[in-house]
């Protein structure tokens, strides 16, 4: 009797087990058809990772980026709509073109998108804003024979405005100015900030030699901007200065003029991988 009533149950899960792979099935009318559903993965299939490009590339070769989304498997008999967006690491995606919804068509595995940037008024050098594409949703149709099965839903893409004047290692960055008129006492200030007057005082020289020098400790990124001034405001003044980086190249500026007690220089500095970039502007 044991082996009877265990037989019973099994005999009970099998036919449990076939009615859950069975569509429409009417144990009366219709024998059914068993369609189990299908995975399908779906994502970027390109091998365009970590772009780096420019955000308003005048080159007229230069071109949106293409990539490139499917299957990675036999086409399906049905279209999928897929659902994209972007964001960025700012927190507000600008001056950016996608299409925000594309159709991979019934009998194909894959299709192609583009994106593209544009300038958005933002000077940021080539400190990079990092824009992440992202397949945000797929759509069968309404069917329920298939379902998703992530694959990569995601690009990453660097955005820069340009590049830096120096790419160098890591290391303290001496500012040096020099004159040949003994009577001219210049001074020189490193601020933190963009010409601010409220900056933080990262060095100073206030000595009566024909010549200043201060230091960007290693430790400190971000902009920073020299104020100089002459004592006895002996203006106009012509003086020289360099910039010497950790490698040794050295960036020289021949016959600047100071007018008045002002700013003179900014300089951007950021790391780009293992070396750090330096962008010098003149005012």
């Amino acid at each position: 009797m044991k082996n009877i009533k265990y037989l019973a149950l099994l005999l009970f899960s099998i036919t449990l087990l076939i009615s859950c792979g069975q569509d429409d099935v009417d144990s009366v009318t219709n024998p059914g058809v068993f369609t189990p559903t299908s995975e399908v993965n779906i994502g970027f299939t390109d091998a365009n990772l970590d772009l780096v490009v420019y955000e308003n590339d005048t080159d007229p070769a230069a071109a949106p980026i293409t990539f490139t989304i499917g299957t990675g498997s036999n086409p399906l008999d049905i279209p999928m709509t897929l659902t994209l967006g972007v964001s960025s690491s700012d927190g507000s995606p600008e001056a950016v073109s996608y299409p925000e919804t594309v159709t991979i068509p019934a009998g194909e595995n894959s299709v192609e998108i583009q994106i593209d940037f544009s300038d958005d008024g933002v000077t940021e050098g080539f400190i990079p804003e990092i824009y992440t594409f992202e397949i945000l949703d797929v759509d069968f149709g309404g069917s329920d024979s298939y379902y998703l099965a992530p694959g990569e839903l995601t690009r990453n893409i660097s955005v820069i405005d340009s590049d830096p004047d120096v790419l160098t290692s890591t290391g303290p960055v001496e500012i040096t100015i020099t004159w040949s008129d003994s009577s001219i006492d210049l001074d020189l200030r490193l601020v933190t900030g963009d010409q601010d007057v409220n900056g933080t005082i990262l060095d100073l020289s206030l000595g009566v030699t024909t010549t200043e020098s201060v230091t960007l400790p290693s430790s400190e990124e971000g902009v920073f901007s020299l104020f100089m001034n002459e004592f006895y405001l002996n203006y106009p003044t012509e003086y020289d200065i360099s910039f010497t980086f950790p490698d040794g190249t050295v960036k020289t500026f021949l016959g600047a003029k100071i007018q008045a007690n002002s700013f003179t220089f900014t300089m951007l500095k950021a790391p780009i991988g293992s070396q750090v970039g330096y962008t010098i502007t003149q005012l």
